[in-house]
């Protein structure tokens, strides 16, 4: 297990300079991106997609209706025996993107296929590939010089986590790699508000409850935000994302204490709940 602590002034500790692949924590950085958009009078959070029924809220906040890959049986088949990613068209017709699960607004379902949708806006939108937005977002102007979009077997063989034929376009709305101390800091930007207005950041606070069995993990008032997973009580309150893929696992996450911390915990292993915990440890010590 490797993590890394990023205090209110921005210090970094320790150094872990190893890169890991940052899963689902890839969707906050597209939340972010969408949200610039929406600065930019580009792209209004509540409009509906072109030729669909959901908002660009409704996407980031997993209440689209949208169904996910994550639940056909055929594509974890293909996972586990290396198969190669299905185009995009083959993917849509198989998860039925037409067939909703609830009308949107009236439910909540986490899809990755929602943040696909929005992978697709953003690089219309800003008229450019999603390894050439990231690379000039992360490394360009924020610094974050280890972060890249893993987009080949090479490079996720690069990482040597999972199995060695894993294809990371299984991710569909895209992999970010990088140091877990430069995930701390992209996160450590966002919540100071270097990233955002105060009003974007505001909307991707906005929280929608979750009824859920969190198990072992430490969430008590468990919430989606827009891009962010959160848990608002007096003892603890969080914002960021936690992520998995196959043979390792991320969290990233923001505490909002008398003297803020943000946290990046990384583990090879299949247990969200072991890297949660660890984060709230460290958030915690010397609190």
């Amino acid at each position: 297990m490797i993590h890394s602590v990023v205090d209110e002034l921005g210090r970094t500790s320790p150094l872990a300079h190893r890169l890991v692949p940052w899963w689902s924590f890839t969707k906050t950085v597209l939340a972010t991106l969408t949200m610039r958009l929406c600065d930019n009078d580009k792209l209004n959070l509540d409009s509906k997609l072109p030729k669909r029924p959901f908002t660009y809220r409704q996407l980031l906040q997993h209440t689209s209706g949208l169904n996910d890959y994550s639940f056909l049986p055929e594509y974890h088949q293909a996972v586990a025996n290396s198969k190669p990613s299905w185009p995009v068209d083959t993917l849509m017709n198989k998860v039925k993107v037409d067939e909703l699960r609830f009308e949107p607004g009236r439910g909540w379902c986490y899809s990755n296929l929602g943040y696909l949708l929005l992978r697709m806006e953003i690089e219309r939108i800003y008229d450019m590939a999603l390894p050439d937005i990231t690379t000039a977002f992360l490394v360009k102007e924020l610094n974050l010089k280890s972060a890249f979009l893993v987009e080949d077997l090479a490079a996720f063989n690069m990482l040597q986590v999972g199995p060695k034929g894993y294809d990371p376009n299984w991710c569909y709305h895209g992999l970010l790699a990088g140091n877990i101390e430069d995930a701390a800091l992209f996160l450590h930007y966002l919540m100071r508000g270097e990233l955002v207005s105060q009003n974007a950041l505001n909307e991707m606070q906005t929280l929608y409850k979750l009824n859920v069995d969190v198990g072992e993990r430490p969430w008590t008032t468990p919430a989606a935000g827009l891009g962010l997973m959160c848990n608002r009580d007096a003892n603890l309150d969080t914002v960021g994302h936690t992520g998995m893929g196959p043979g390792s696992v991320i969290a990233v996450h923001h505490f909002k204490l008398q003297k803020p911390k943000t946290v990046a915990v990384f583990k090879q292993c299949q247990d969200q709940s072991v890297v949660e915990n660890k984060a709230v440890i460290l958030a915690r010590a010397g609190s």
